[in-house]
């Protein structure tokens, strides 16, 4: 994973996650968070990485990981600690960064999925 900070390429590796999706904060520069899933999010657990950029390319400022993939993020408008993912579970999570336990709420509104324009119930 690789962000552009200040016109220089920066990374960060991380074994066995895969990005799908990035988002930079509107309210500290350079703060960057990703959703990740494992085994390209086939199977297995996701993890959010709140990332800083420093001289060196990213750190990692906290991680929160999810039972299930994660594939997108965005910050919230009216808190610059606040995000929202979405799962491969059908879930919501509401993150807070300035604490490092997990999700504040969860919302599970979905009862079943569908694929390929028939429902599959889960």
């Amino acid at each position: 994973m690789s962000a552009v900070c200040g016109g220089a390429a920066r990374m960060l590796r991380t074994p066995g996650r895969h990005g799908y999706a990035a988002e930079f904060s509107p309210y500290l520069p350079g703060r960057l968070a990703c959703a990740t899933a494992q085994h390209y999010g086939i199977a297995g657990c996701g993890t959010l990485l709140i990332l800083d950029p420093d001289e060196a390319g990213l750190r990692l400022f906290r991680s929160f990981d999810w039972n299930d993939g994660l594939f997108d993020v965005t910050w919230s408008e009216n808190n610059e600690h606040v995000l929202i993912t979405c799962s491969g579970d059908g879930s919501l999570q509401l993150w807070d960064t300035a604490k490092a336990a997990g999700p504040l709420q969860v919302y599970k509104e979905h009862a079943q999925e569908y694929v390929q324009g028939s429902c599959v119930v889960k």
